[in-house]
């Protein structure tokens, strides 16, 4: 699939879950790389520039000029300068001098922002066009799912290379949602009551209820204080004998 309709159906499913206020960070961890292309930075050199990219620190980005150059280290601080809400950001990204490798970047990124805002007008979109932290196998662009007032992402993905083992594969966009975030923060009326199923419940009663909309959490070791252990797992009732009983 698409990268823009890979972030329209991860925002889509957790609105369906209550969460509302979304943003949807979206990056390009490639772009950074093909600026500096033709530079062979050593390691110490290298991690310098990424952590200074990372923090968004122009001064410290401008004091690599002896080593990349005034026009690129110029680049870099206008790249790091650009992040914020997307349509500002994409319009300074548009301007940036880049050099034709990183201009098909930009190009790609700017197609999935239009897909994104197309299908979704109303979703708050932001753009971090040097961020690298935890895509660093992501071959295009990526995104970072937020909500106002949660704590964390709400899932991050990307554009990948989906190889094999005989040396094919093709292009990919994958999501991760962070199901304790996401649970986190939906609303109350939203969430499925836990049930506790005491070690021993059959299989087909565990899918009996989870079918009636529980979320069940199963026991590990035989207890004789079936309550005291759903109260522990922080569950609302438990399975006992044959009946969901609330604690």
């Amino acid at each position: 699939l698409a990268s823009d309709l890979v972030i329209l159906m991860a925002a889509a499913a957790v609105e369906e879950l209550g969460l509302t206020d979304l943003t949807v960070d979206l990056g390009l961890p490639t772009l950074v790389p093909s600026i500096l292309a033709d530079f062979a930075l050593d390691a110490e050199a290298s991690s310098r520039l990424r952590t200074a990219l990372d923090r968004k620190d122009m001064v410290d980005v401008g004091d690599m000029a002896p080593v990349i150059g005034d026009a690129t280290a110029a680049l870099l601080s206008t790249l790091v300068a650009a992040t914020g809400p997307a349509e500002e950001s994409l319009a300074a990204l548009m301007q940036a001098p880049l050099p034709p490798a990183a201009a098909a970047e930009r190009a790609a990124l700017a197609a999935v922002f239009e897909g994104v805002r197309a299908g979704a007008p109303e979703l708050s979109l932001s753009i971090d066009p040097v961020e690298n932290r935890g895509f660093e196998y992501h071959t295009g662009v990526t995104f970072t799912l937020f909500a106002r007032n949660v704590r964390g992402e709400l899932g991050w993905g990307g554009r990948y290379f989906a190889g094999s083992g005989d040396g094919g594969g093709e292009p990919a966009t994958g999501v991760t949602l962070f199901m304790d975030s996401v649970l986190r923060a939906m609303p109350a009326q939203k969430r499925s009551p836990r049930l506790f199923l005491p070690a021993g419940t059959s299989v087909d009663e565990g899918r009996r209820l989870r079918e009636a909309g529980w979320i069940t959490i199963g026991g590990l070791e035989p207890t004789s204080q079936p309550e005291a252990e759903a109260a522990r797992l922080r569950c609302s009732h438990v399975f006992v004998n044959g009946d969901v009983r609330a604690l």
